[in-house]
This record gives structure tokens, sequence and C-alpha cells, in this order.
């Protein structure tokens, strides 16, 4: 989703119903006068523009403003967004939709078909630099657009039949494909007000959105206020008057206003408010859903000594994920909760244990640099941004010093600086997460693809490529989930990336807060939730 924050620290897949009598069994006299919704985010976004909507905070901030085609509901499913309806067609690859004739921008201007093609074409025009255009690439000649080898965008595979029917051609079937257009790679924008050269939050204030909230204020490094936008489709189902978004990155400051009730949601964690620091009415307010979010180390492979696939190895090996943070170890790159053919992928294919012992990782650090000739490693820094990653960070160095002997710096970074220095390959080992953006092992496996801009590791493989790539065009499930082992399973064998674990998070929520929930970027869906 899409990278998912990870500072999706708090970065979730599985949509769960967070409790409560269901919107629509509800009727206005019943819902409580003062429709304030506010909580907390630990950054404040860099972007409001769906283009660059890279992380789970901006994502949480931009799927309220915004709507795509569909959005995602508590189950997991999707439903109707700006399309009301749609048909595919026999062999899978065309996809008619038919927008809401009622639809609207905020300032009153119909939102049409055209507002999407252009929100597309933006989003695949490098000059742009958006993190999601890999999104598109499903979409037929998306790919080589977006790589220059074609430059007559009418050849895209989308076009607006009228004002409101939209057609998308894919390459090739995706049983998913429905599933990603909630991702705001695939929202539209108001076409009069954006270029591919423009950044749509230069005044926040000002932002001609389509979604069923509009920016009222924002205060830099303070607050975002969301006001209900009465030019929404189904603006009757939105119930918050206003949203208010403090960015105060202090676990302790937001567990002590969560308290004290100055805010009614709390993105929590194990990594910055521990079980034993909250009150029993906190604990009694918990919810623990299923999560499908990765947390793993980046290698940097174009840079010595992370050339060498031993090295590689002999610091994944040393690691002993039991003591970290979260007691759900990561051994692959699949979570446990994403779907298989039958089951879940991760119980089709389970990982075989490679947490061996610190001999095993020092022959293995030996025999590496002894194939690169050299007799002491280089001076090697881990980045990381602060928090628990800094904590994380802080056991996994001293495992590598005392396991292999090696002493790692760990340099601190604001997330954002962070996620430059990967995208720039400034830097040797560096912390990463995601989160899914849809249901299938794709979701993760795709971002060490040649063509993935989250690919910040340097490497590229054609044969692994050639695995999803397949993957894709498989109507076979079983078939299909055997492509991504396989690929999985090159990932393990060359150690691109060092899986840790799979995120244990929990929130908190006011028990008069109904209908609010996470969605599949670990971004807080609130959009129809509402207090009673």
């Amino acid at each position: 989703m899409r990278r998912t924050y990870i500072a999706r620290l708090v970065i979730l897949l599985i949509c769960v119903l967070l409790g409560g009598t269901s919107t629509s069994s509800i009727t206005q006299a019943a819902i409580a006068p003062a429709q304030t919704f506010r909580f907390n985010l630990y950054l404040e976004p860099a972007t409001l523009d769906p283009a660059l909507s890279g992380d789970s905070t901006t994502g949480t901030i931009v799927k309220a403003i915004f709507e795509g085609l569909v959005r995602t509901k508590s189950n997991g499913a999707i439903e109707p967004g700006v399309a009301e309806s749609w048909t595919i067609s026999p062999d899978g690859k065309t996809y008619t939709f038919t927008l809401r004739a009622d639809a609207r921008w905020s300032n009153g201007d119909p939102l049409v078909a055209s507002d999407f093609i252009h929100a597309w074409q933006r989003v695949l025009t490098p000059a742009t630099r958006s993190p999601l255009a890999s999104m598109l690439f499903p979409i037929a000649q998306a790919q080589d657009y977006y790589k220059g080898t074609l430059t007559d965008s009418s050849q895209l595979g989308f076009q607006a039949l009228d004002d409101h029917t939209l057609q998308i051609v894919l390459q090739q079937p995706l049983p998913y494909f429905l599933e990603t257009l909630s991702s705001p790679a695939y929202f539209p924008v108001h076409t009069s007000s954006t270029t591919t050269d423009t950044n749509l939050d230069t005044q926040a204030q000002s932002i001609v959105s389509n979604g069923p909230f509009v920016v009222k204020n924002w205060t830099k490094g303070r607050s975002i206020t969301l006001a209900r936008n009465p030019q929404y489709a189904q603006v009757e189902k939105v119930h918050f008057d206003q949203v208010f978004i403090r960015f105060i990155n202090d676990p302790d400051k937001e567990n002590d206003m969560y308290r004290t009730g100055a805010i009614d949601w709390s993105g929590t964690s194990e990594s910055n408010i521990p079980t034993y620091k909250m009150t029993n009415t906190m604990k009694k307010e918990t919810v623990y859903p299923d999560t499908a979010s990765l947390y793993y180390y980046n290698f940097n492979i174009t840079k010595k000594p992370f050339n060498n696939v031993n090295i590689r190895k002999a610091f994944a090996l040393s690691i002993k994920r039991s003591a970290l943070i979260s007691p759900k170890s990561a051994y692959g790159f699949v979570p446990p909760v994403i779907k298989g053919s039958t089951s879940t992928f991760r119980k089709e294919y389970p990982v075989t244990n490679f947490e061996t012992s610190a001999k095993i990782a020092r022959q293995l650090l030996k025999k590496g640099m002894k194939e690169e000739k050299i007799t002491s490693l280089p001076s090697i820094t881990l980045i990381t941004n602060g928090d628990g990653n800094q904590y994380v960070a802080n056991q996994i160095t001293d495992m590598w010093k005392r396991n292999l002997g090696v002493t790692i710096k760990v340099k601190v970074e604001n997330f954002y600086t962070l996620l430059q220095d990967k995208q720039k390959k400034n830097y040797q080992i560096a912390r990463s997460g995601w989160s899914a953006d849809y249901n299938d092992p794709a979701a993760f496996l795709e971002l060490f693809t040649s063509w993935n801009s989250e690919n910040t590791s340097g490497w590229k493989n054609a044969t692994y490529d050639a695995h999803i790539t397949k993957a894709y065009s498989l109507t076979d499930t079983k078939a299909r989930m055997k492509e991504y082992r396989a690929a999985e399973k090159m990932l393990t064998d060359q150690m691109i990336a060092i899986p840790l674990y799979y995120f244990n998070t929990y929130f908190l929520q006011k028990s008069n807060v109904h209908d609010v929930y996470i969605d599949y970027s670990g971004a807080i869906h609130f959009v129809y939730g509402y207090k009673k």
C-alpha cells in the first residue's frame, strides 16, 4: 500500500471491524451529537498528493480526502466508491466501470472519467516521481510508458468511453486487480488543478478532492483538521463532522492523551506503549487485529561487503529473532495471514527455519571474506528511524557484535530522510517494512522485482522476475502459488534482505467509537465511523 509506512510503525493488513453496530443499521438519531473524531499520528505527512502517497501516514489522510473507483470494507472485501458498478470481460482482462452520475469534486465540479485518465497518466510520468507507479504496471502498455519506450499516452490500456464510463485493459488477467484499485495510485485528481509536475498540497486548504472529507486546516508541525465534504456523493454515510489529527512523536504523551480522553483512538504497539503502562480500562479497549505486515532489513548489494551472499547470510543467520520486540518471528517474506490456494500461503509453504548457531554464522562470514579477499570488514552503518526502530537496531547490532565480532554503527534518521536514502542507495543496511495493499503473496514478493520502485537493494534477477510474471498469467491458484514460493525461496537463498518479524500490533479505541478500522495499507479507516 504502496509503501506500506512502515514507519508503517503501526502497519497492518487485514481490515478488521472494531466492534459496534454497523452504520447501515443505525439512525442519525442514535448517533451522538458531538461527532468529532480525534487521534494522533507519530509522523506528519510530507504530502497529500495521492500520486506521492508512499507511506501509511500519508495514506491515512489521503484515503479520507480522496476516493477511487472502489473502497476497502472492514472485512477486507471491496465496495463501490466512485464506480457504482463494473463488468469484467470473459477473458478477465477488460474492466468497464460506470461512475456515479452525482460524483463531484469538493468545489462542486462534476467528477468525470477523464479525471482518472489524467491522474493515472500523471502517476506513470517519471517526472512525477510517484513511488506507486508500479501499482499500475498490470495495465496494458503502462510499464512501457513509464520506461519511455511508449510515448503515445493514447495507447495506454485505459480510456474514458464517456464522462461516466471508464475502461481498463490489463496485460493479462490479475485475480486481485479490483483490490488494487483502492490504492491511492488509482485515485483521481482534479484535472484543471494539476499537471504532471504540480504537487497538490502547496496550500493544503485549497486542495480540490473528492473523498468523504476535505482539509479544513493544516497547522504545519502540529495538526490537520478535516471536515465532512458536503459534495461527497455518499455523504449520508459520513457521520463525523470533523476529524482532528495531531502529530506527536511521543508514545508516552499519546498514552496520556488517550488515558485522559484527549484522543479517541491510539495506534499503539508493543514497540512504543507496552501493555504494562495501560490502565485496566485501556486494556479492555485494546484490539488485536490480524496483520499482514513485515519488518525487515534491506542490504544494498551494490556496496561492499554486502555484494557477497555468504556475508549477507552470516548477518541474517546470527540474529535471534525470538529476542526481538515481536514474538512473530519471520523467516519468509510473506506473512501468515496472506491467502494461498486453499489455506494460507505460509501454511502451504512453510519456510525452513534458517536461524542457526553463531558458529555457522561465523563460518559463513569467514567464507565470504575469503571470497572477497579481505581480512577485515569495512566500516558498516545501519540506518533506521527512531522510537521502537532504534531499540530493535540496538538489539540486532548487539547480536552482530556478540555473534560475529562485528561492530555496526547505528544512524538514526527521520522517516522521510530514511526513505530518500534508500531510494538513492545511500546506505549499506537499512530498516524497512511493508504491509499489503491486497491479499496475495505478490503484495510482498513484487517488492523485489526489477521494476518495483520499492526495490532499493540494487538486486535484479531475470529468473525472479519471470516467476512473478508467470504467476500473474496463471488462473490456476495452486500453480500460481508454486511460482510465488519459487520466487520467495530465491530471496532467502540469496538473502537479498533479512526478514525479521511480522508486526505484533494492537490499538486502543474508546468504547463509544464505532465502525473505525484499519485498511490494507495500515492506515486507520474512519470515513464511515461514528460516536454513540
